[in-house]
């Protein structure tokens, strides 16, 4: 690798820990912040984010000892935004080339809906430290009551190979911005 690279590689990670900062912002202050390290890329047909997660103690209940539905939706909602972010700075989703970030900012919380979901978990994770892998399949848009997005899901939590839990997310975006109509 020359240092041309190098450098470009460390540039790339300072804007991803920048980017997953401001991603994070609604979640801070409540001491909520699951996501740590994220990064995300095309693969294929599919915009495919991964990222390291975990938290000492839940923010909504006494120890469980594993990771339950609660931390699945934030964990989950957490790499969406995340992925959105990503997706928008990089022109991933060409259904989003006309977003600006900021037009991503103004609609992070209000505009970004999950419509379905389910679950499986298979073996329970180890909520300190676990990682999760959220891929894009598919992205139509809606005319219906109003313009939407409507995005294809689907994620999985593991840890240290033991364990595991899967879902599939159909997620709607409202509000879209005039260009993306």
């Amino acid at each position: 690798m020359t240092q041309q690279s190098r450098t470009a590689e460390l540039a790339d990670l300072r804007d991803d820990m920048v980017l997953l900062e401001q991603t994070m912002l609604p979640y801070a202050g409540k001491g909520t912040v699951y996501l740590n390290r994220a990064a995300t890329h095309r693969r294929g047909g599919a915009v495919v984010t991964t990222g390291d997660l975990g938290f000492e103690q839940s923010c909504y209940i006494e120890e469980t000892g594993h990771f339950n539905a609660v931390e699945f939706v934030i964990s989950y909602n957490q790499l969406i935004y995340y992925t959105l972010a990503a997706s928008v700075r990089d022109h991933l989703v060409p259904e989003l080339e006309h977003w600006t970030m900021q037009d991503y900012w103004d609609r992070q919380l209000p505009s970004v809906l999950i419509s379905r979901m389910s679950t499986r978990y298979r073996r329970p994770i180890n909520s300190r430290s676990y990682r999760g892998t959220l891929r894009i399949t598919d992205v139509q848009f809606r005319n219906r009551s109003r313009p939407l997005l409507v995005l294809q899901t689907d994620v999985e939590f593991d840890d240290d190979g033991v364990g595991s839990v899967l879902g599939e997310v159909e997620i709607v975006l409202v509000d879209l911005p005039l260009k993306s109509r």
